[in-house]
C-alpha cells in the first residue's frame, strides 16, 4: 500500500496537519517515537500561558466550522461558559496539552512508539520509502509514500562549554520540571537565558525561594531582560504578505533581518515581566536583608570548572571585565536548534541545501526538496521563513497551504494582502 502522505513527528505542527486532513480523502499516517502526544511537558509549570490567543489552536484560522476546535473542545468537555466569564484569550501551556490530547485521540492515522529510521527513495515506484521501527512489538516496517511532511521539531540549544558536566546539576530548560524535585534546599541556582523559559523557570524558583532557601541568579548575555513586542503592527509580520516578500530576499539579508528581530519572537511576554518584579518587590519588604537574588545583563558565559560548586567564569559585554559566579546547580534557557535528521541522510541529494554551510532551505510553500513539491518541513528553515516557523498561531495557516500544494488547487483560501504596511519597496508609476 503507498500512502499520498507520511508525516513524521507528531507535535502541535502535524497534529494541525491531521486533523486537517481528517476532511479530505487521502491516505494518510503519521508516526512519533513518544509513547503519546506531550508538549513540553518538562515546563509545565503551573498557570504559564500561551503567547499567542486560543483562536492560534489546531484548525480555527483556516477552518472554523472544523470539529478540532478549541472552542469545539471546551463544549465537549463542558468548560465553554467558564471559559467565557474568564474573558481571557489566553489558555494555559496545561489547557493546550490537554487540547491536543483531545484531537490526538480522535484521529487514527497518528502511531506514536513508532520511531523512524531511514527515508530513502524507490526509484522503481517513483516514491519515497520510509522504515519504521514499532517500538511496543519491536517490529521493523516499510511504508511507501508520495509526499513527506517533517515535523520532528527542534532540539535544545546547549553551549558546548556545558556538555561535560553532570546533566543531574546542569540541564536544559525543557527539563526542568523533571529535575525540579530533585534540587536540595539552601541550594544556589542560576538560570541562563532571558527568553520567556528562562522567565517562567526563574518566577517558580523565585516563588519557592523562601521555603527552600535558595539563592538565585538570573543571568544573559542581552543587555537587559525585554518584553516581546506585541504591537498590531507587529503582528502583520506574521502575515502571508511579510513571509513572501521575507522569501524572496537574497539569504545574507534574510540572515542579516533575523539577526535584529530578536524583540519580536525571543522577549518575555510583559505580564510575566510585571510579575517577577512585583515577587521580587513582595519578598523584599517582608525580609531585613537584601535577597540574596542577583538578576545580571551583558553577561556572557565563557567557560565553567567544577571542585565542590561550579565556578561560572562570566565576561561583561559592555565593561569588557570578567568576573565569576559558584552555583550548584545551572538551568540553561538557552533556547533551541533545527538539527537535519539522520534518518534523511539516503536522501541527502534530494534536498534543498545552502552550499556554504549545508543549512536546510525552503521555498514558499514549504518544501526543502529540489523538485519542490515532495518533502515539506515544519518549524525549521528560519532562514526562508522567518522567525515564524515556531509561532503556534502560523500551523493551521501553513498546514493549509501544504495541503493545497499537495492537491494541487486552493482547497483552503487563504487570506492575502492582509497587512496594512507595505514591506517591499513601490513600483515607480
Amino acid at each position: 500500500m503507498k500512502y499520498d502522505i507520511i508525516g513524521i513527528g507528531i507535535g502541535p505542527f502535524n497534529l494541525s496537519l491531521a486533523a486537517l486532513l481528517e476532511e479530505h480523502d487521502l491516505k494518510t499516517i503519521f508516526f512519533d517515537q513518544s509513547p503519546r502526544f506531550e508538549w513540553h511537558s518538562g515546563l509545565m509549570i503551573d498557570r504559564t500561558t500561551l503567547q499567542v490567543p486560543f483562536l492560534a489552536d489546531l484548525v480555527t484560522i483556516v477552518n472554523p466550522r472544523s470539529p478540532f476546535t478549541y472552542i469545539n473542545y471546551l463544549r465537549e468537555q463542558g468548560k465553554i461558559f467558564r471559559f467565557c466569564f474568564k474573558e481571557s484569550f489566553y489558555v494555559t501551556r496545561m489547557e493546550y496539552n490537554l487540547y491536543c490530547k483531545w484531537v490526538a485521540s480522535q484521529i487514527k492515522s497518528l502511531n506514536f512508539s513508532h520511531t523512524v529510521t531511514e527515508v530513502d527513495y524507490n526509484e522503481e515506484h517513483q516514491c519515497y520509502e520510509v522504515s519504521v521501527i514499532d517500538l511496543i512489538h519491536s517490529e521493523k516496517k516499510v511504508y511507501l509514500t508520495d509526499k513527506i511532511v517533517l515535523g520532528v521539531g527542534s532540539v535544545p540549544n546547549v553551549p558546548k562549554i556545558t556538555e561535560q558536566f553532570s546533566k543531574e546539576e546542569i540541564f536544559h530548560s525543557s527539563e526542568y520540571l523533571y529535575r525540579k524535585q530533585y534540587i536540595k534546599k539552601g541550594s544556589t541556582i542560576t538560570v541562563l537565558g532571558s527568553g520567556q523559559s528562562g522567565g517562567e523557570v526563574f518566577f517558580d524558583l523565585l516563588s519557592a525561594r523562601p521555603e527552600l532557601d535558595l539563592k538565585l541568579n538570573w543571568v544573559t548575555a542581552a543587555d537587559r531582560f525585554f518584553p516581546m513586542e506585541n504591537s498590531k503592527f507587529t503582528y502583520e509580520f506574521t502575515s502571508l504578505d511579510y513571509i513572501s516578500y521575507f522569501n524572496r530576499l537574497p539569504l545574507p539579508k534574510r540572515r542579516e533581518i533575523i539577526n535584529k528581530q530578536d524583540i519580536l519572537y525571543k522577549g518575555i511576554n510583559d505580564e510575566l515581566i510585571s510579575t517577577i518584579y512585583d515577587e521580587l518587590y513582595h519578598q523584599q519588604m517582608k525580609e531585613e536583608q537584601p535577597l540574596p537574588v542577583k538578576i545580571l545583563t551583558s553577561s556572557l558565559l565563557e567557560d565553567m570548572t567544577y571542585t565542590e560548586k561550579y565556578r561560572l567564569n562570566m565576561k561583561h559585554l559592555e565593561e569588557e571585565k570578567t568576573f565569576s559566579l559558584d552555583t550548584d546547580y545551572l538551568i540553561l534557557a538557552t533556547g533551541y536548534r533545527y538539527e537535519i535528521p539522520r534518518f534523511l541522510h539516503p536522501v541527502e541529494e534530494r534536498l534543498n541545501k545552502n552550499k556554504e554551510d549545508g543549512t536546510l532551505l525552503s521555498s514558499e510553500n514549504y518544501t526543502i526538496d529540489v523538485n519542490d513539491h515532495e518533502i515539506f518541513m515544519q518549524n525549521g528553515c528560519v532562514d526562508s521563513q522567518g522567525i515564524i516557523t515556531s509561532d503556534l498561531g502560523m500551523g493551521p495557516y501553513r498546514n493549509a497551504a501544504i495541503i493545497n500544494t499537495i492537491l494541487g488547487h486552493e482547497y483552503y483560501t487563504l487570506e492575502k494582502n492582509i497587512a496594512f504596511q507595505h514591506f517591499g519597496a513601490l513600483e515607480t508609476v
